[in-house]
C-alpha cells in the first residue's frame, strides 16, 4: 500500500487517499457544503478515472444539506458511469446510510457499512445507471453514437431489445445531425422504469411528427420512435432543446 496522501479538497474538506493495486481508498473529512461539493465531486471523478475502483469512507463527513450528497453519484457519472467508474461508499452509521438512500445516491453507487461489502456491491450493476456522450454534428456520429450505446447496453446486460434501442438512437441522433446542425449530447439511463434515451442540441426548432405516408422516402423517423417508445417528448430548454424517448423492456 502506498503512503497515504493528504489533500485539501478545500479549506473545509480533506481527502486522505491511499492506493492498493487498482483500488484507491479515500477518507473524506470535514464539511460538505455548497462551496466544497463541486470540488469533492471533481476530486473523486479524477480518482475514478485513474483507478479500477474507489472506496470512500464517509463517517467523518458533515453534510450541510441532504441534496449535496448527490455529488457523490455525480462523480461516478462524470467519470464515465458504471462499469467504467466503480465507486463504493462506506457509511458505518445507520443515519448516514438512510441519508444516502433518501438522496438517491444508493440507487446509483454501492453503499454498505464496511469496505469489503461495498466493494462487492460495486461489481454489480446499480439500480440506476447512465452514460453521456458529446458529439459534433457530423454524419458519421450517427453510427458512432449507436455503437457507443450498444457497448454500454452489453455492459449493463440490458434486458430489452437492443435493436429497438439502436433504431431510436439512430433516429434521434440523425435528427440532431441533419436538422439541428449543432453539437449535441446523448444520454441513456436505465432504471426501474426502463431505458430513457435523451438527445440535446442547441437548436430551438422542434422535430415534427408527420402523418403516416407509406410512399414517403424520408420523414418517417419520429413515426418509428413513436411506435417503439412507451413515451417520448420534446422539451424546450431556451437555448436549444432535448428530445427523449422511454423504452420499456418486455417483461416476458
Amino acid at each position: 500500500m502506498t503512503v497515504p496522501e493528504y489533500g485539501d479538497v478545500s479549506s473545509l474538506l480533506r481527502a486522505v487517499t491511499a492506493a492498493e493495486g487498482g483500488t484507491a481508498h479515500v477518507h473524506l473529512e470535514g464539511r460538505l457544503g455548497p462551496g466544497t461539493a463541486p470540488d469533492a465531486a471533481a476530486h473523486l471523478a479524477r480518482l475514478l478515472q485513474g483507478y479500477d475502483r474507489v472506496v470512500v469512507v464517509l463517517d467523518d463527513l458533515r453534510v450541510e444539506r441532504l441534496s449535496l450528497l448527490a455529488v457523490l453519484a455525480r462523480a461516478a457519472r462524470d467519470a464515465g458511469g458504471w462499469p467504467e467508474a466503480r465507486l463504493a461508499l462506506v457509511a458505518r452509521g445507520t443515519q448516514l446510510r438512510q441519508m444516502l438512500r433518501a438522496a438517491g445516491v444508493a440507487d446509483r453507487v454501492a453503499v454498505a457499512h464496511d469496505a469489503a461489502l461495498a466493494l462487492d456491491r460495486a461489481e454489480r450493476r446499480p439500480a440506476v445507471v447512465d452514460a453521456t456522450w458529446s458529439f459534433p454534428p457530423e454524419p458519421e456520429m450517427v453510427g458512432r453514437a449507436r455503437r457507443a450505446v450498444d457497448r454500454r447496453l452489453a455492459a449493463w446486460a440490458y434486458p430489452g431489445d437492443a435493436e429497438d434501442v439502436a433504431l431510436v438512437v439512430n433516429e434521434l441522433v440523425a435528427n440532431a445531425v441533419e436538422h439541428a446542425k449543432t453539437p449535441f449530447t446523448l444520454t441513456v439511463t436505465l432504471d426501474r422504469d426502463g431505458l430513457r434515451i435523451v438527445v440535446g442540441d442547441r437548436s430551438p426548432l422542434p422535430p415534427v411528427l408527420r402523418p403516416q405516408d407509406p410512399g414517403a422516402a424520408r420523414g418517417r423517423g419520429l413515426q418509428l420512435v413513436d411506435s417503439l417508445a412507451a413515451e417520448w417528448a420534446v422539451v424546450d430548454r431556451g437555448e436549444g432543446k432535448i428530445v427523449w424517448a422511454l423504452l420499456v423492456p418486455d417483461p416476458g
